[in-house]
């Protein structure tokens, strides 16, 4: 983490909002939910982080009187139910992940900040880099942990439980 990079963007930048960008929902086929086996033990595994995508946007009014500048970072996010009993099958073969996952939410946001007046945006690209894998997920986070909580409520299952954000390190991937 260069904190002097990230130093450098975020004195360019304010957030201005979070959005949704894409996502998917899906259940096990023939899980209803409110009719879950009480020998069931499902246990959350989770995913997140920046994409690495980022994009810099320039708005100009007609007359030109007004020029607006903004950086758009992407966020993706997962999490899912899994089957405890299989996570060792999980282990010795991953491409059975789809039968022991029971519940799936994925969501991808875009976060949308304001650059300053007089920033550049080519000295400060690499700076916009690593803000976007380290500070950004700081932003999306609580609308993450929302989206999550209402879409179970909204699917008739507890609330999934959504750890705190954690940093990725330089050489995880989302």
């Amino acid at each position: 983490m260069d904190k002097e990079l990230i130093n450098s963007a975020a004195q360019a930048l304010n957030i201005q909002a979070v959005f949704l960008r894409e996502t998917a929902v899906s259940l096990k086929k023939d899980f209803v939910p409110q009719f879950v086996e009480a020998e069931l033990s499902l246990m959350p595994q989770y995913k997140a982080g920046p994409t690495g995508e980022f994009n810099v946007i320039t708005a100009a009014h007609e007359e030109k009187i007004i020029s607006l500048k903004a950086v758009v970072f992407h966020f993706s996010a997962g999490v899912r139910l899994v089957d405890e009993r299989l996570l060792k099958a999980l282990e010795e073969n991953p491409d059975t992940a789809d039968e022991a996952a029971y519940v799936e939410i994925t969501a991808d946001f875009s976060a949308h900040y304001q650059m300053k007046d007089g920033a550049d945006e080519t000295s400060l690209h690499d700076a916009f880099g690593e803000f976007g894998r380290v500070n950004v997920g700081y932003h999306v986070w609580p609308y993450w942990r929302e989206y999550v909580q209402s879409t179970c409520a909204r699917i008739g299952i507890p609330p999934i439980p959504v750890p705190m954000y954690r940093i990725p390190c330089a050489t995880e991937e989302p």
